[in-house]
């Protein structure tokens, strides 16, 4: 059964535009030539006008998630990428679920 993994940043005041052009020209390409599938991305303003990035990637199994995380997440990605993401979000502000589908009957 395939895993479904939501993602929730806090963008920081005013980086909108920078993070999602960001995120179109280096962050998704490279991620997807790991083996990541990304299935969509969205933007939404909270209750206090804060600014969040949401995403969806999709994984055939934990197993599976695990390698793609290996493949992705390497020293080069430590050093070079992940200081600059937090430029541009709240650290903090990160959540990570995990979502299993659920066959309802109507």
């Amino acid at each position: 059964m395939s895993i479904v993994e939501l993602r929730e940043y806090k963008l920081k005041p005013r980086m909108r535009e920078q993070w999602l052009s960001w995120m179109q020209a280096d962050i998704l390409p490279y991620q997807i030539s790991k083996g990541m599938r990304v299935l969509q991305t969205y933007i939404y303003t909270d209750e206090n006008d804060a600014e969040w990035f949401v995403w969806l990637r999709e994984f055939d199994n934990e197993a599976h998630r695990q390698q793609v995380y290996a493949n992705t997440y390497d020293e080069w990605w430590r050093r070079e990428i992940r200081p600059r993401v937090f430029e541009m979000i709240e650290q903090e502000s990160i959540r990570v679920r995990l979502l299993s589908p659920v066959h309802v009957v109507s």
